[in-house]
């Protein structure tokens, strides 16, 4: 049998048992909150996990080996590097404070500290679209790349594991996606480091020092200073505040979870992302000609055996497809709770509202037939990605941290803040897309002044109004001084 044919087989065996459990968790998923954040009752190995593979998914492995085939293994974990290092961050500095007051979406924290505006929930929602589809459309590039390996047309691909998504993802919700998240990473975490052994061993056998060659690299090359920068920095600092990051540790059962998760979450996402880069290093030495888009897929199974090639891409493919239900269900969580919730019926709970879970479906669904449209149209993992942030982090990522960390913060100066953010985020994004601004300039550094602007804007006109808001205390903090 072709081995193409044999991964082939064991896709369609892996994917239809991760069905299987949207089935299952399609039981555990009645109320929206249930559907949304799987009742906040994950432990700290499933938290880990969720968060780890929501990084996973395209970024880290698909991703970070084509720049590492491209340029080098430093280069190439730089997105793993942001990813992992912004997780860890997260636990230690923001997800123990956001999880604390049981929020649904990041801007609850901000409703608890400065009330309801509904100006700013609106543009928290109508700005997260494009960055929550950028993230989607980049796990059916992933997944697209990996099935071309095996002789899938890509266009096949997208459209076929876009349809497994939109049924997983409106089936069992953030339940679903926890379990099948669980599976995956422990696959990956034993798999992908497997692979990269074996791929050195197999550059070793070439006569080449195979440790020197791939490691011994300069961590930032001459000329990729910018690049560095462009790959770590944006996910350093947003993903503490990130809808799909912000979901799964909302998931856990405490608050100490929610730290723990978010930590070990980091660091499985660096160690993944540096043998992911490995492979696509020593794929290229391997097979110079290798396309570097599928370079991670035709490593794989050009050095494992058919069985192993199978399940370790299998495994990769179902943690980008697993991302992307993810981010679909942050969609629905965005049109449900910002949209209809919070600014169409703010005196309502989301539980209490009849049509919140299926409003979130719907968003799904229609959310699923956008992403294909773009993906068609974009051909870089980690553009679409970062790109299509720069709009909701450029004006929403300085005032939520102004809200948990700035105890002279006021609704004026965050409001002043988000409105400058705005503007420059846009712009920039438009001059990294198809648009009449597209190649005016570099767009690399445009979401760092979009952060400088709105945090300049924040603290003068914060320091100008008398109206200030007291910091939310956590509750655990309140109980003990109240004893």
């Amino acid at each position: 049998m072709d081995p193409r044919l044999f991964i082939v087989i064991v896709a369609v065996i892996y994917l239809g048992a991760l069905l299987g459990i949207g089935f299952w968790a399609q039981k555990r998923a009645a109320k929206a909150s249930d559907f949304l954040v799987a009742g906040r009752k994950l432990g700290v190995v499933m938290c880990a996990c969720t968060i780890a593979a929501v990084q996973i998914g395209a970024g880290v492995v698909v991703g970070g080996a084509t720049n590492g085939a491209s340029m080098g293994v430093w280069p190439g974990m730089y997105y793993s590097m942001g990813c992992g290092l912004g997780c860890i961050i997260a636990g230690i500095f923001i997800a123990p404070r956001m999880r604390d007051i049981e929020a649904v979406v990041p801007m609850d924290y901000f409703e608890a500290r400065f009330g309801s505006h509904k100006a700013i929930r609106g543009w928290a929602w109508l700005s997260n679209v494009p960055s929550l589809l950028g993230i989607f459309v980049a796990q059916l590039l992933a997944c697209g790349s990996i099935l071309a390996a095996f002789g899938i047309p890509f266009w096949i691909g997208v459209v076929v594991c876009a349809l497994v998504i939109l049924v997983y993802a409106s089936m069992g919700g953030m339940w679903s996606v926890v379990v099948g998240d669980t599976v995956n990473i422990a696959v990956i975490m034993v798999g992908i480091p497997v692979a990269a052994i074996i791929a050195l061993s197999r550059l070793g056998a070439t006569g080449v020092d195979a440790f020197s060659t791939v490691f011994m690299t300069p961590i930032i090359p001459q000329g990729l200073f910018s690049k560095f920068v462009y790959a770590v920095a944006p996910m350093l600092v947003s993903i503490s505040v990130s809808y799909d990051a912000f979901l799964r540790y909302q998931s856990a059962k405490d608050v100490k979870t929610a730290r723990w998760g978010c930590i070990w979450g980091g660091i499985i996402t660096m160690f993944i992302g540096t043998m992911a880069s490995a492979i696509g290093v020593v794929g290229q030495q391997l097979n110079p000609s290798a396309d570097a888009g599928s370079i991670f897929a035709t490593t794989v199974s050009a050095t494992m055996s058919p069985v192993l090639a199978g399940i370790v891409v299998t495994a990769v493919l179902a943690a980008a497809m697993s991302s992307g239900n993810g981010l679909l269900i942050c969609m629905g969580a965005s049109f449900s709770r910002d949209l209809y919730n919070k600014m169409l019926h703010p005196d309502k709970e989301l539980d209490e509202l009849p049509k919140a879970k299926t409003i979130a479906q719907i968003t799904i669904v229609g959310a699923c037939l956008v992403g294909i449209f773009f993906a068609f149209k974009m051909d870089n993992v980690l553009d679409a990605i970062i790109l299509f942030n720069y709009p909701y982090m450029g004006s929403m990522l300085v005032p939520l941290y102004g809200a948990l960390l700035y105890k002279n913060g006021t609704v004026k100066g965050c409001f002043a803040g988000m409105i400058g953010g705005a503007i420059v985020g846009t712009v920039c994004f438009l001059a990294g897309i198809p648009s009449p601004l597209q190649g005016l300039f570099n767009p690399d550094m445009g979401l760092f002044a979009a952060y400088a602007v709105a945090l300049v804007l924040m603290v003068i006109v914060s320091s100008m109004d008398k109206n200030k808001c007291p910091m939310v205390r956590m509750k655990n903090a309140a109980r003990e001084a109240a004893k």
